[in-house]
């Protein structure tokens, strides 16, 4: 995933348009990542609404922006500590939300931690995040971040949602 945060930052490629399907792009995001870290579980904690999530963008970059978000829970949670992901849509919105069980955010580094190249974890490249954030941007979304009371991080995805017309 390392080398796909370096090549999207660097390439800067225009999105493909299209109507997503969010459950889906969030369902394959996890199968990917659980195949990179089987040890921590996520499927068990997916909570998705019956009803459709769709919006208007790139599927593949929303995939990568979930599978980002995936990824950096593991890495900050404790061993074998499951990763929650939520997603529901509010009036004109879908929120997308990825707690972990880790230590939480540092009060401070809330926006530091998506500018490029940052990072506290030794080896890391510091792009995750923020080609998290730009994906959000080009989709005239947002992400927010927050430390839960009990511990954890939790990050949230905002999308715009795509409305179906009923037939008259």
């Amino acid at each position: 995933m390392t080398s796909d945060n370096l090549s999207f930052f660097t390439q800067r490629k225009r999105p493909q348009w299209e109507i997503v399907d969010i459950k889906a792009s969030i369902t394959e995001a996890a199968i990917d990542v659980q195949a990179i870290a089987p040890s921590n579980p996520i499927d068990g904690l997916l909570e998705l609404p019956a009803s459709e999530l769709l919006t208007f963008g790139d599927a593949n970059w929303l995939r990568m922006a979930v599978s980002n978000l995936l990824l950096n829970a593991i890495e900050h949670s404790p061993s074998s500590a499951g990763i929650a992901v939520k997603a529901k849509k509010l009036n004109q919105t879908i929120e997308i939300q990825v707690s972990d069980q880790g230590p939480g955010i540092v009060p401070g580094i809330e926006y530091k931690i998506f500018k490029p190249f940052y990072t506290t974890r030794p080896g890391a490249t510091g792009l995750g995040l923020a080609n998290v954030r730009m994906v959000m941007e080009k989709h005239g979304g947002g992400i927010r971040v927050g430390s839960h009371p009990e511990g954890g991080a939790a990050f949230t995805l905002i999308l715009q949602a795509l409305q179906r017309q009923k037939a008259a």
